[in-house]
């Protein structure tokens, strides 16, 4: 009876150890897809950083570059680089208790914040005029002055 249950305890050992090592390798499989699939991700938004831009291009050079309530503010941002002032003067972006997300749209943030959707599209657009080359010397915005 106990050769038996020596040889039932053995079994079992053999079979835990098994096991353990299965484990092992299926958790270096897995730590290994994982790392890939990061590699895949960060590969992913570099491309999805790279066609926003195209497509920002051909807009600039098809004379299209305008903004829109439903464009996202970091859309918005990679139109001109003096949008964040913008935003800041309508006191979005600026602090901790006005900030907004890179994914919300325009439309979403005016929503959001009680702002005057049409005067920021204004605010907004008078940056890309084409009629002030982009710069259009103070302007004054929600009792703001802003230097383009």
């Amino acid at each position: 009876m106990t050769i038996a249950a020596l040889f039932v305890a053995v079994l079992s050992l053999v079979i835990a150890y098994l096991a353990f090592r299965r484990a092992d390798a299926l958790d270096k499989r897995l730590s290994e897809t994982n790392d890939k699939l990061l590699d895949l991700r960060s590969q992913l938004n570099d491309a999805n950083g790279e066609l926003r831009g195209l497509r920002l291009e051909m807009r600039r050079q098809a004379g299209d570059l305008s903004f829109s309530p439903t464009m996202t503010i970091a859309e918005a941002m990679e139109v001109h680089p003096q949008v964040v002032q913008v935003l800041a003067s309508f006191h979005l972006g600026g602090c901790s208790h006005c900030e907004v997300s890179d994914v919300d749209t325009i439309e979403g943030a005016c929503q959001s914040y009680g702002i005057d959707q049409s005067a920021l599209m204004t605010a907004l657009n008078q940056l890309i005029d084409p009629k002030s080359g982009g710069s259009t010397g103070p302007i004054k915005i929600s009792n703001m002055k802003l230097e383009l």
